[in-house]
């Protein structure tokens, strides 16, 4: 066979394979609406319906932040959140030999970083609280926890961990209150420790200034009761309930905090747990040989100025306690699963969420009859401003699978972490008549279901402070475990018909 009947009869077999190769697909439509990647035709006749679901509880142990206080919002009422910590040994104090001769406590004082971070103005740098709801003072109260917070479930042969949720209610094992503040004020600047001398006191500097040492980032402070510090560890000096580590869980249990809200208003805050302490200074004799070891008769005692540090172990766990207003509260009892609600509360910190069936299962047949090829889907909610009001709004939501309580395909694939949640959406934004909404892309999700028959199941939405928490765990944890902010949505029985929450797909399908 010659060279040209070669090249002929390959590239005819060529030219066959892609003839036969071909899908018999159309575009319907000229131009693909915000996406210049497709070209196809846009729905968005999908019925949705949308309705509001209060949450019982959710996890609360160990989180990246605990929140604390008091917070009044006219649309959603009142949220009080409280905590509960474990308390570490100091290991380089409880020593059996104790602590000392004639031992004096300077002071006593609880620390508690706030969540924040910093920012530079004109090259200053400046440290800016995040997170902190209110403004006006509440009571403060800490006591000594009697409840034994085990890391590991005795139900599960202590072969788990054990989960604690924000409803577990501590206050029944309560002892002694060893800190108590009457109108609490927090102090948002940065907290300075200083140089002392052998006997405690400040050393100053040729002006008479105190001497910085360090320099913290700002905290909750408050002093503790010194008496109830003297009885609980200096008494103890030396015996096993301090320098055993297992007797000393059971000895020290932890700590309870307490909020009180004064005249129906207060401060809610973000803290770090896992950062906080109680820090204890103090003086003990000890014995000067002088300069003359050998010599015992001219030795003297004189003080020594120490430093103690309890830091707060795990589990640690927040107690909310909401009160809806009475609107979310009638929202929430004449929910309809049915026929859906005009209007759809969310709230973090155990308060509300959102059930979404966001497409009818005719139209759904409809698709999949038609061999539909999703090519993108987004679903879209607006904020009722009416009823919102002026608070502070989520700055995400998230939207899941809430028959199995787990993430949706676009937010478990790993492009979202690389690109901060930008593919899946859930943002806060505002178009350009100033009317703000959160945009979810659930293009895979739509695609699953009518093109790979994955099961229609309802979805949940929720506020989530962090999606980068839930993304890099990979997990849905209870998105909205530690904020109290909320949102009013407007829902598929809204009377405002373009601002109910629409899906938008695009698509295209064969000939």
């Amino acid at each position: 066979m010659n060279i040209k009947r070669i090249i002929y009869t390959i590239s005819l077999a060529l030219l066959l394979v892609n003839t036969s190769c071909k899908k018999d697909y159309s575009t319907i439509g000229n131009n693909m609406i915000e996406q210049p990647d497709f070209v196809g035709e846009k729905y968005e006749d999908a019925t949705i319906i949308t309705y509001d679901k209060a949450i019982d509880k959710v996890f609360s142990t160990n989180l990246p932040v605990h929140a604390f206080g008091f917070y009044h919002n006219d649309a959603f009422g009142d949220i009080k959140a409280e905590l509960s910590t474990t308390i570490l040994p100091d290991t380089q104090k409880f020593k059996p030999e104790g602590f000392g001769e004639n031992v004096k406590i300077l002071d006593a004082k609880i620390f508690i970083p706030f969540h924040s971070h910093t920012e530079k103005d004109n090259g200053v740098e400046e440290v800016v609280i995040d997170s902190i709801f209110g403004n006006k003072p509440f009571n403060v109260k800490v006591y000594e926890l009697g409840y034994l917070l085990p890391s590991y479930d005795p139900d599960m042969n202590l072969e788990q961990q054990r989960k604690y949720y924000s409803d577990f209610d501590f206050t029944t094992n309560l002892l002694t209150k060893i800190a108590d503040s009457v109108s609490f004020e927090p102090d948002f600047h940065p907290y300075f420790t200083y140089e002392r001398e052998k006997d405690g006191s400040f050393k100053l500097d040729d002006q008479g200034n105190k001497i910085r040492k360090d320099s913290l980032s700002p905290h909750f402070a408050i002093k503790v009761d010194t008496s109830y510090i003297r009885q609980k560890i200096f008494d103890k000096s030396g015996q096993n309930v301090l320098t055993v580590n297992s007797d000393f869980k059971n000895y020290f249990r932890g700590l309870y905090f307490k909020a009180e809200e004064v005249n129906n208003d207060g401060r809610y805050m973000m803290m770090k747990l896992d950062k906080g302490e109680i820090f204890i200074s103090y003086t003990h004799d000890v014995n000067n040989d002088n300069g003359t070891p050998n010599d015992t008769s001219d030795d003297f005692l004189e003080p020594k100025y120490e430093e103690m540090v309890l830091k707060f172990g795990n589990p640690k766990v927040n107690t909310y306690y909401n009160s809806p207003s009475a609107d979310m509260q009638t929202a929430l009892n004449n929910s309809d699963p049915v026929n859906g609600d005009d209007n759809i509360y969310l709230k973090g910190n155990a308060g509300s969420e959102a059930v979404v069936h966001a497409i009818d299962d005719q139209q759904l047949l409809n698709m999949k009859n038609n061999h539909w090829k999703i090519n993108k889907a987004e679903i879209k909610f607006y904020v009722n401003d009416n009823i919102t009001g002026q608070g502070k709004l989520p700055d995400n939501l998230v939207l899941f699978d809430y028959v199995h309580h787990k993430l949706l395909a676009e937010m478990r694939e790993k492009e979202n972490t690389d690109n901060n949640n930008s593919i899946f959406g859930g943002k806060l934004e505002k178009d350009d008549n100033g009317n703000q909404y959160y945009k979810f892309n659930i293009s895979r999700h739509i695609r699953n279901i009518v093109q790979n028959d994955s099961i229609n199941v309802d979805l949940g939405l929720r506020v989530c402070p962090d999606p980068m928490i839930t993304l890099n765990s990979g997990k849905l944890k209870d998105p909205d475990n530690y904020t109290p902010k909320g949102v009013v949505l407007y829902g598929n029985q809204s009377p405002v018909s373009d601002k109910r929450p629409k899906l938008t797909i695009y698509y295209t399908k064969p000939e």
